[in-house]
């Protein structure tokens, strides 16, 4: 550690902008992968919340909740009407009373009373038919607690009353309403008793044809572009991960390669290979650690000044393991280079016959 300490110290420029190469390429990674986990989480972060292991939906539906429709009779002739909750999904566009400024939104029509009823952060459930409940992702667009808002460009006002947090679906905020609401937004009218989907806390059996029990796994993996989108930044990412990996553990190959004449010079001092080999590896240690923590230190204040627009979020176990493979990878390209170190020639390394 002593010699490798000294060597750094003395070649301050040389291993600063190795610090600092090892320290962007990091961050570059630690950055996409958090803006990709984030857009993935942007879709399914409301079913997530649900503690739930099953959720009926119509047969021809696909496993998809936007495509679903239960009908009462179906519920009564599947043996589910005192199983479950029921709860409905729609699309619909906001617009706060006074402001000119329009968001998209799902509305999930729920029971207030059933264990899928959103945690609050701010605010109280809601009482009476016109108040709301709202994801805080939906408070930033010009929209505050106590305001009134309009659905679709109906002329009912609704009133938010509460306030949850990480309640997304489909990307965008949830508003969280009655049924008889939900109805009223996807049907036209509160008179049609249909629903989206009965969510259970444990399988059940169902009768007959018409519905169909799904995992919330699938239920996510269903949720429209979901998958393809999963994949595709997965891809990137991994791609993108195994060239700078790469290009790490061929920079510090390199790196080692070009100090073969020092380590000539230090064998033929009586140095011992086990001491020229530690403070190799030390170097490597300290190199890239350094440089890890830094991208590190530079995610946190990225993620602290990031925009609640972006669909940003660290996740911090799989940002230390690719941390951590950042750092192997670079004692891998120091080990690459370790037969030519071990072998090498002190008279031929200092330029003798």
């Amino acid at each position: 550690m002593f010699l490798a300490t000294k060597e750094i110290w003395h070649n301050k420029m040389r291993y600063g902008l190795i610090i600092v190469t090892i320290f962007l390429t990091a961050y570059l990674i630690f950055f996409l992968t958090g803006l990709a986990v984030g857009l993935g989480r942007n879709n399914r972060t409301a079913i997530d919340q649900w503690p739930a292991q099953q959720i009926v939906l119509s047969n021809y539906a696909n496993q998809s909740l936007v495509a679903s429709t239960i009908t009462p009779q179906q519920v009564q002739a599947a043996g589910l009407t005192q199983k479950g909750t029921p709860m409905g999904q729609t699309s619909v566009v906001v617009k706060a009373q006074g402001k000119s400024a329009k968001i998209d939104g799902t509305l999930f029509g729920i029971r207030w009373n059933s264990f899928i009823a959103p945690k609050l952060t701010a605010g109280r459930l809601p009482r009476q038919t016109n108040e709301v409940v709202v994801d805080d992702g939906l408070l930033a667009a010009e929209i505050s607690r106590g305001d009134k808002i309009t659905l679709n460009g109906s002329k009912t006002l609704y009133k938010i009353v509460g306030v949850t947090h990480d309640n997304r679906f489909y990307t965008v905020p949830v508003i969280f309403t009655n049924l008889s609401t939900f109805r009223q937004q996807r049907y036209g009218s509160d008179n049609v008793n249909n629903i989206s989907a009965i969510v259970l806390r444990h399988k059940t059996t169902l009768k007959g044809d018409d519905l169909v029990q799904v995992s919330k796994a699938a239920l996510i993996n269903h949720i429209p572009g979901y998958t393809a989108q999963v994949a595709t930044f997965g891809l990137m990412i991994g791609a993108m991960i195994l060239i700078i990996f790469l290009t790490i553990g061929i920079f510090m190959y390199i790196l080692t390669i070009q100090k073969i004449s020092l380590y000539g010079i230090m064998r033929a001092q009586g140095i011992g290979n086990r001491t020229i080999v530690g403070a190799l590896f030390s170097q490597i240690l300290l190199v890239s650690l350094l440089g890890v923590v830094l991208a590190v230190l530079a995610l946190g204040l990225t993620h602290a000044v990031m925009p609640a627009k972006v669909p940003f979020y660290s996740n911090w176990w799989l940002t230390l393991i690719l941390g951590a493979l950042n750092v192997l990878i670079a004692l891998l390209g120091g080990a690459i280079s370790l037969p030519k170190i071990l072998k090498v020639d002190p008279l031929a390394a200092i330029g003798g016959d």
